[in-house]
């Protein structure tokens, strides 16, 4: 597959020692040749020139120059990569003079995205990529390199390949009408071995998902419980605004925390109770929405008034995953013993005995999983629905339904699992997953 040249800074921008500059597609060493003071007839590829970038008379820059020749390049097309000083002025001349050499800036993660297309990588492997670069703590690097190094690639490739076998023995009695009948018993234990593997994907993938974003954590509860008082004595700092008004905060404030190498999205949300106000009642929807989207809840109890927060939490405990049922105002009052345990978000009295609770309470997603992982929402999505189709064939067997249905159901599963690894996507969707991606990726 031929695409047009293109280029871009591949580092962060600024002032630097060094500075990358990448170029990729059709005729880049043609096209780049003219600045270098280099014989193109005796660069050979994957070896490192130290060499002059020169316009005319004028020197950019002294710099080094490697060829990458297709397919063995990132992108599977001829590639070279500039390794310039880091100053802002030399990128913008040397970019300005490609610009003019018909080159054009690639688009977010066109680098990454012309990889996957030319089957480089698939487009797990992609995504890792992103999630590598943006990794937060180390276990969120541990999550994106297992992905990275192709572990779900090729369990997914093995579940893809048992429903083909299965596909197989239906497709041979559509065929052969009259002559030849497929064993359902086999299609069935096929299937059940492809739902076997499939499940154990979905109950434990989204581990993955919480080591990359972050354990979404919602500190919920009445107003004037001390839930942006909390916030702030976790961060360490003040982030939300504290009075004794109640109803203070009107919509959630996130932020972002690391305990002890797990990452935790911190969600402070508008106090729970009837109000009149349209605008506290939005952030009362939305803070009932992120209780149930959450991770974790750590549902603040006030210990000088405790009855109304402890009848709350009971009508609400249902619809939680994990949570933390937390006494505050330790200084004020006393423990309660229908909580869990007892701080001082104010003066920080037991703090460090909330952050081991948090961990305690959502070990079974932070601790790392021996299997497939997801690092995506996009990745758990498509799993999920792959199982759902795969569920709907095994009751249509099941109920006696002809082949020519069971053989749509399969054609529609694996279509999703290609869709999950970058099998014949299609280059708009490729834009959508890779416009978060930087410039030079």
């Amino acid at each position: 597959m031929i695409f047009d040249p293109i280029c871009a800074v591949a580092t962060p921008r600024g002032f630097s020692a060094l500075a990358v500059i990448r170029c990729s597609g059709m005729n880049v060493l043609e096209r780049v040749v003219p600045f270098l003071k280099l014989n193109k007839n005796k660069i050979e590829p994957w070896r490192l020139y130290l060499t002059e970038f020169t316009v005319g008379d004028e020197l950019i820059d002294e710099l080094t120059v490697v060829f990458y020749k297709a397919p063995r390049s990132y992108t599977g097309e001829d590639m070279v990569e500039f390794i310039s000083h880091g100053s802002p002025m030399v990128l913008k001349l040397i970019i300005e003079t490609l610009f003019k050499a018909g080159f054009r800036e690639a688009m977010p993660g066109e680098f990454t995205k012309r990889a996957v297309m030319n089957g480089k990588m698939d487009l797990l492997k992609a995504e890792s990529i992103e999630v590598l670069i943006n990794a937060k703590t180390r276990k969120a690097h541990e999550a994106a390199s297992f992905i990275y190094q192709g572990k779900l690639g090729h369990s997914i490739e093995a579940i893809r390949q048992l429903l083909i076998k299965a596909m197989a023995e239906v497709e041979v009695e559509l065929n052969y009408p009259g002559e030849v009948e497929a064993s359902t018993e086999a299609v069935y234990s096929l299937l059940m071995e492809v739902k076997r593997l499939l499940e154990e994907l979905v109950a434990h993938g989204e581990n993955g998902i919480a080591l990359t974003e972050g354990i979404r954590t919602v500190i919920a509860g009445r107003p004037n419980v001390g839930k942006s008082t909390l916030l702030n004595a976790l961060l360490r700092k003040d982030r939300a605004i504290v009075t004794d008004i109640p109803g203070t905060t009107r919509d959630t404030i996130e932020e972002a925390l690391s305990i002890d190498g797990t990452y935790f999205r911190i969600i402070d949300t508008a106090g729970i109770r009837k109000s009149d106000n349209p605008i506290e009642k939005l952030g009362i929807n939305r803070s009932k929405q992120e209780i149930e989207q959450a991770d974790l809840v750590i549902f603040m109890v006030d210990l000088t008034d405790p009855e109304q927060d402890l009848k709350l939490f009971e009508s609400i405990k249902p619809r939680l995953k994990r949570y933390v049922l937390l006494g505050n105002k330790l200084d004020l009052a006393k423990c309660h013993e229908a909580v869990e345990l007892c701080i001082s978000a104010n003066s920080g009295e037991s703090l460090r005995d909330l952050e081991k609770k948090m961990l305690e309470k959502t070990a079974d997603l932070s601790n790392p999983y021996e299997g497939e992982l997801f690092i995506t929402e996009r990745q758990k999505a498509l799993s999920n629905r792959a199982l759902d189709y795969l569920n709907e064939t095994l009751e249509a067997l099941a109920g006696g339904v002809t082949m020519d249905i069971i053989s749509s159901l399969l054609h529609q599963t694996i279509k999703i699992l290609d869709e999950l690894t970058g099998k014949h996507l299609q280059e708009d969707l490729l834009d959508t997953i890779f416009k978060n991606f930087c410039v030079g990726k």
